[in-house]
């Protein structure tokens, strides 16, 4: 079984280096590993050397490296131009984001606030993860890809091994092809009086999870495996050759795009076809640094984004009263906070009619994504 790691990190080489010291520490067999990096030019040198010493099969690039080599790529394959197009997309090379700010730039609203918000603050996580896809792919072509938080560890390495097994076994008939874990807060696991893994409280291990999360979370957790759950974890998920081949992270999403791979997946895998999640895979997770107001506010446009381009998408609303909740909240924060007005002001624009418009200009693009991607990586590991 050919399995490649794929971890995106930036600026954390401390916590690489503790995660892959993990990974070599185990009785596991070798895997290879890839590391998309965009750290500062000393903190990337500091891994490339850790990674050289640990002697682990390797391939460490930065995003632009590999957008780079995406294009030369591109050049000489034979696709449509639209086909090509939607790659760029795929891999950051284009950002629907910055596109749909250049489409406001003619609105003195928006000149300067929302437009670098826009331009600035929409980190691609989708684009880093087909990134790391894409190099596993040319580098190692694996039978399993497992995604791994940069800031976690594997402390029981046999819980991971048991999750890659579980790869194209059969659950009340249908085919697993993914298979999702949970987290369970690092500083919990270094406690001397502890729990085994079977035995502990479902919330021990979502420490810090919003209860939007942890309610999908909690479900189901007497048993080992979960049919179809609500969520996929994108620091704990193992996918089959046969799904990330096939089936790209959107990159018309902000923010949340394993929650959102998970609803994509459920809608195209088929009805032979199954996802799990193997409550008894867990891996150590790093405690989450406290959010800065700044940063607080552009999650919150993020959100706003990522849920109404999914109730566009599918159809679905993902968050109760999304709408009413926001809306009565920019318009009560305006009323109480004088000074950030304008930006309670922004969000409920966003909300009513922006977001909207991002949603109704891209979310009829991905099945052409994905028909781009099945190409674009076919032609890839010939």
């Amino acid at each position: 079984m050919k399995v490649t790691a794929v971890v995106i990190t930036r600026d954390r080489p401390s916590q690489v280096q503790q995660l892959v010291a993990s990974i070599l520490h185990s009785k596991m067999p070798p895997i290879t590993f890839v590391l998309v990096d965009d750290s500062t030019r000393r903190n990337f040198e500091d891994t490339e050397k850790f990674l050289l010493s640990s002697k682990i099969i390797h391939e460490h690039r930065s995003s632009l490296q590999m957008r780079k080599e995406v294009e030369r790529v591109l050049k000489r394959m034979d696709l449509t131009a639209t086909q090509k197009t939607s790659i760029e997309a795929c891999v950051g090379s284009k950002s629907s984001f910055l596109e749909f700010a250049d489409s406001l730039s003619k609105i003195n609203l928006f000149r300067s606030s929302f437009l670098d918000i826009l331009s600035r603050s929409f980190s691609p996580y989708s684009s880093a993860r087909n990134l790391g896809i894409y190099c596993a792919c040319s580098a190692f072509d694996p039978e399993r890809i497992v995604f791994l938080d940069d800031d976690c560890y594997i402390e029981r390495p046999e819980k991971l091994m048991a999750a890659l097994q579980l790869i194209g076994e059969r659950l009340d008939g249908k085919e697993i092809i993914a298979v999702s874990g949970l987290y369970e807060d690092l500083a919990l696991s270094k406690r001397k009086s502890r729990h085994r893994y079977e035995e502990l409280a479902p919330t021990s291990i979502l420490t810090g999870m919003s209860s939007f999360l942890k309610r999908s979370f909690l479900t189901d957790q007497q048993q080992r495996l979960t049919l179809m759950p609500h969520h996929t974890l994108g620091g704990a998920l193992v996918l089959s050759r046969k799904v990330f081949m096939s089936l790209p992270f959107d990159p018309f999403i902000p923010r949340g795009e394993d929650h959102a791979y998970c609803v994509d997946l459920k809608q195209r895998c088929g009805r032979g076809f199954t996802i799990v999640r193997d409550n008894q895979f867990v891996v150590q997770h790093g405690s989450q640094p406290k959010v800065s107001p700044n940063r607080q506010e552009t999650n919150t446009l993020r959100d706003i984004f990522r849920f109404v381009y999914l109730q566009f998408k599918v159809g679905e609303h993902f968050i109760p009263y999304l709408t009413i909740r926001w809306a009565t909240s920019a318009i009560i924060h305006m009323l109480l906070e004088a000074p950030k007005s304008r930006r309670r002001f922004i969000e409920l624009w966003t909300l009513l009619f922006l977001a909207r418009s991002f949603a109704k200009r891209n979310a009829g693009k991905y099945s052409e994504t994905v028909k781009a991607w099945r190409s674009f990586l076919g032609e890839v590991v010939r």
